[in-house]
């Protein structure tokens, strides 16, 4: 039974002291992370929007990061609050400041809330920073008024602090919960313990890996909530793996390092595989060139990465050192026996009829597609143009929740319609036909171009053909790079985050190029035109995120278990999984709010959960075909395979639930999304697919789901 030690295995204790150093490191750098990530990344970088957005600042001047101050009190604001706003943000570097004064339409009829827009240059990062020192001056501007500072640094500021209050408000109810679990499971405190070290040393890493990675590029602010929700989930999970047969080996007898090698060959393969396939299916999420996709994969693959390499090395040098010693602070819990069970037949009960296994099967997938279908009815949408991603007594949500009520945000994310074209004659019409036809729609609320601008439409051409622009018109026509260049502001009457809004960005970038000359081009830019950016191209990329997540983890299946059919279950079986937590995902938030989801939940629950659900098919596939190879009979193998594994998948499938709702208790709205959906996929799967409908149709298929017989010399990889 032994074999040589490989080169690691026999210097535990160097290992063990490399990993000190190596956590001690990472941990210091991951203390870094809080201020190199970035707020926002729902954005397509690619995409109209964005790519006009750059050039209105390039044509017209524009700074790139609007800050907004919003005043409110009991009584109409002084002319004195207004001129101290304005002079504290030009002290902080505002470039520009917009009031009252030039805008009439930012204060309200009673003139007791005001709005303050701030144009900043310069990079995201440092604007996004002013936010704490900005919103504590302008707090205390007057006693009678309420300041809070908004505008999309500020919500991206906002996000990144909550981001970092979530994933610590998580760990710090999961910990506990942990200890309690996995006390539970072992009834030994050595044994509780030590996938706890692996969990904390895979976060530590992951994460001064993250600032690492921050330091180079942008990192949205989710990597940390990422790492910390797939982290702590897998890390334990895979630990909870290995040390449960590491237990097992020595109960039947095995030396200490005999029992290291088992767990390791065969738990310890089972988890390569699942971790593979985790990682897999993250790396789909890359294929957007989104921020926030990217960082979201970065994170899971990561810690996923980090949370198999420890297991592959640290864990088992651990096992060895403490040997029978795992069983140190046994807990006199009620219990059948943990050694008892092992002595137990394989199966006593008569394996049901091949026709029953079916019936069972076809209802218990029937059952999930009926949970799967208020998915069909998905409304998703980023709230790129509002707050709502953020708690309620935010004070950027609550700026902005004050002016839309007060005075109305439509003027502050106008949609920014740009034409461009030949020559400066040509323009001009085609700004008079677009204004037209623009204010012709019916879910517009306003239209402000050159030809809005109260100058006599007959001396309008003249005034801007003669290569001079009148400083009032400046904002809306100009002399760009490779021509006159004109914009037009545009409001709607239900909002800049409406369905109506979105759908008035496609009519537009569709219908007006067609109204105007034949030099002419159109382009969209504003809030509504990049989260309508953002959602096509999440829509656009899923045909190839699912084509990737299928084909590689198919691929990775086969490996696995030398098995077409029992990988396309598996595929089968996880795509169910995911149905049915969008459909109860779907149910659940249609029946607490009226927000549609955020398109980012469902590509990334699709991901994830297709990489963690692979866990359990793993274990219970390799445990059957361990029965097998001994000479089984398949009917009993299932059900030893099942009684083995049960216990173990349930604590995992528990541990995964708990770390999942922990993020319930997040203030941003996209984590509770993610949170929710994960625990609801975790608990179809273990509850119903490993319970029910796996057993059923392995039983219903019979031996050939293998493929072949399973021998020794070709059985499964994994068992």
């Amino acid at each position: 039974m032994s074999r040589p030690l490989s080169p690691l295995r026999r210097a535990p204790r160097l290992v063990l002291t490399a990993w000190v150093i190596l956590v001690a490191v990472f941990a210091a750098l991951a203390l870094q992370l809080d201020g190199a990530l970035s707020g926002g990344g729902f954005t397509a970088p690619r995409a109209e929007a964005l790519v006009t957005q750059a050039g209105i600042e390039r044509d017209f001047g524009d700074s790139p990061n609007q800050v907004v101050v919003v005043l409110d009190a009991g009584e109409a604001i002084g002319p004195g609050v207004i001129d101290d706003a304005s002079a504290l943000l030009r002290e902080n570097g505002a470039a520009s400041v917009t009031t009252p004064r030039e805008r009439p339409d930012y204060a309200s009829s009673d003139g007791r809330t005001v709005v303050i827009a701030a144009g900043f240059d310069g990079d995201n990062t440092v604007a996004q920073n002013l936010t704490p020192d900005l919103q504590e001056a302008v707090e205390a501007l007057d006693d009678g008024v309420d300041g809070y500072v908004t505008g999309q640094p500020a919500l991206d500021y906002q996000l990144n602090a909550h981001s970092k209050e979530d994933a610590l408000r998580a760990e710090l109810i999961v910990f506990p919960v942990l200890i309690i679990v996995l006390l539970i499971v072992f009834r030994s405190v050595a044994a509780a313990i030590v996938p706890l070290l692996i969990a904390g040393s895979s976060l530590a890493v992951a994460l001064g890996v993250g600032y690492l990675i921050a330091r180079e590029t942008d990192v949205s602010n989710l990597y940390s909530n990422i790492v910390s929700m797939i982290g702590l989930a897998v890390s334990v999970d895979y630990s909870l793996f290995i040390v449960k047969r590491f237990r097992e080996e020595l109960d039947r007898g095995l030396s200490v390092r005999d029992a290291v090698d088992v767990a390791m060959q065969r738990a310890g393969h089972s988890v390569l595989f699942s971790g593979a396939a985790v990682i897999v299916a993250l790396s789909a999420l890359l294929v957007p060139r989104v921020m926030a996709f990217t960082s979201i994969a970065l994170g899971g693959m990561i810690v996923t990465a980090v949370a198999l390499v420890l297991t592959h090395t640290v864990l088992p040098a651990i096992l060895g050192l403490l040997g029978r010693r795992i069983d140190w602070g046994r807990i006199p819990l009620p219990t059948r026996g943990r050694r008892a069970s092992t002595a137990r037949p394989s199966s006593t009960r008569a394996t049901p009829a091949r026709a029953i296994s079916a019936i069972v099967a076809l209802v218990g997938v029937a059952g999930l597609l009926a949970v799967s279908s208020p998915a069909l009815g998905l409304s998703l949408q980023s709230p790129v143009a509002s707050a709502t991603v953020l708690p309620p007594d935010d004070p950027a949500r609550v700026g902005l929740d004050v002016a839309a009520a007060r005075i109305g945000v439509d003027d502050l994310f106008p949609l920014q319609v740009v034409v461009s074209a030949d020559t400066r004659e040509e323009l001009v019409a085609d700004v008079t036909t677009a204004t037209r036809v623009l204010e012709s729609h019916d879910e517009v609320a306003s239209v402000t171009s050159v030809a809005t601008a109260g100058i006599d439409p007959a001396a309008l051409p003249a005034l801007l053909t003669d290569g001079e622009t009148p400083a009032e018109l400046g904002a809306l026509w100009t002399e760009g790079s490779t021509g006159p260049v004109a914009r037009l502001l545009v409001t709607t009457d239900d909002g800049p985050d409406s369905v109506a809004a979105h759908d008035l960005v496609r009519e537009i970038r569709a219908d007006l190029p067609d109204e105007l000359g034949s030099s002419s081009t159109v382009a969209v830019a504003g809030a509504t035109a990049q989260g309508l950016d953002f959602d096509e191209t999440l829509i656009g990329a899923l045909p190839t995120i699912a084509l990737l997540v299928f084909v590689a983890t198919f691929v990775l299946l086969v490996v696995a278990f030398r098995s077409v059919t029992l990988a396309l279950l598996a595929l089968a079986f996880n795509a169910l999984v995911v149905g049915a937590s969008l459909g109860a995902l779907t149910l659940v938030q249609s029946a607490t709010s009226d927000v549609p989801l955020n398109s980012v939940t469902p590509v990334l629950l699709f991901a994830v959960m297709f990489g963690l659900s692979m866990d359990y098919m793993v274990i219970i596939i390799a445990r059957i075909a361990e029965t097998v190879a001994r000479g089984g009979d398949f009917g009993s193998a299932v059900g030893e395979g099942l009684r083995a594994t049960r216990p173990m998948i349930n604590s995992a499938a528990l541990i995964m639930i708990v770390v999942f709702l922990a993020f319930m208790t997040g203030q941003i709205s996209i984590v509770r999304e993610i949170g929710l959906g994960l625990a609801i996929a975790v608990a179809l799967d273990a509850v119903v697919i490993r319970t029910v409908v796996l057993p059923s149709v392995l039983r219903a298929i019979g031996p050939r789901v293998f493929g072949q017989r399973v021998r020794r010399r070709s059985q499964p990889v994994i068992s």
